[in-house]
């Protein structure tokens, strides 16, 4: 674990000998490290509304950011595993340092939800966006903005955790994240926080956490569908979508009764009903991740064969072929 962290911090100094004016503080050993290749991810916000330009002046958690017009940020689609406001873990304490030695005093671009009433005021009353670091050198440019919560995805030193209502950049972040993983950066090359299988998801009962899995059957019951991952639904993983939630599955063209066999990726929060459960709100915390069917495709009419990348669609993390 502490290699890694010496790998994450040695990528932060090229980081900022690209971005920052002033050289970042750390470890001696952190330069003695060779840094894993990273390109500070830029965002494509053409889903987001430009909710103007603001210089930060003080970090004051990893997921909250204050700015000199007053407003106060959080990041929206993060999930920090070991951030605790009290007692905050090792890799919540190094995604402040590399907020507040990124962002402070610097210039950023506010991007929300297009939508007026909903997802972008919290109930403490802050300002929900993602966040893209500009230099003042560069502030017509807004290509060249670095977007926040990608960088500190692209760290593994966050996972994805969208809601129903900021739900428009996650595609980008999980494709972010899974490159993470895949390198094995900051959080992924921790077991604590590894993807768990269905079976294991039951030790971890009341917190957020990522399955990968491959659904056994699919019930309908009073109008909500149920994906199970074993053969005793009354004890094995199983994932919950709502009549009202199928409804908006439906106006874009997105039917998870079809997904008998397939393998799948979901984030969410595990609760206790009839074995471990977790009830999906929105398609975009579930990513297919084979594209094998069980008859033929609906979109060609030939036979599909198995694909391990994740698929999209419109810019979610659902499959094509349910156009």
């Amino acid at each position: 674990m502490i290699k890694n962290m010496k790998q994450i911090l040695a990528t932060i100094i090229i980081i900022a000998a690209l971005f920052l004016s002033a050289p970042l503080i750390f470890p001696v050993y952190a330069q003695e490290t060779t840094a894993p290749p990273l390109v500070p991810p830029k965002g494509d916000f053409s889903a987001m509304r430009k909710s103007g330009i603001s210089t930060v002046i003080k970090v004051i958690n990893p997921m909250t950011i204050k700015l000199k017009d007053d407003r106060i940020i959080t990041l929206t689609g993060l999930d920090y595993p070991d951030l605790d406001f009290y007692d905050p873990g090792e890799l919540s304490v190094t995604a402040q340092k590399v907020l507040e030695d990124f962002l402070t005093g610097k210039r950023v671009i506010i991007y929300q939800t297009t939508k007026s009433d909903r997802g972008r005021i919290n109930r403490m009353g802050y300002h929900i966006a993602h966040l893209a670091r500009i230099d003042e050198d560069k502030l017509k440019d807004k290509d060249k903005a670095v977007w926040v919560e990608g960088l500190m995805l692209s760290l593994g030193l966050a996972r994805v955790r969208t809601t129903k209502y900021n739900n428009q950049m996650a595609a980008q972040m999980l494709k972010l994240e899974d490159e993470a993983r895949r390198l094995k950066l900051g959080l992924w090359d921790m077991k604590d926080y590894a993807v768990l299988t269905p079976k294991q998801a039951a030790k971890k009962v009341g917190s957020y956490q990522i399955v990968k899995g491959t659904i056994k059957n699919i019930s309908r019951h009073k109008n909500n569908i149920y994906i199970n991952f074993g053969h005793n639904w009354r004890e094995d993983f199983t994932l919950g979508i709502s009549s009202a939630t199928l409804r908006g599955f439906s106006r874009k063209h997105i039917y998870p009764s079809k997904w008998n066999g397939m393998e799948i990726r979901v984030h969410g929060w595990i609760e206790s009903y009839n074995g471990p459960f977790i009830e999906i709100n929105h398609p975009e915390s579930i990513e297919l991740l084979s594209t094998e069917l069980l008859g033929k495709s609906l979109k060609t009419g030939q036979q599909t064969k198995p694909n391990d990348t994740p698929i999209t669609f419109e810019g979610s993390a659902l499959p094509q072929y349910n156009k």
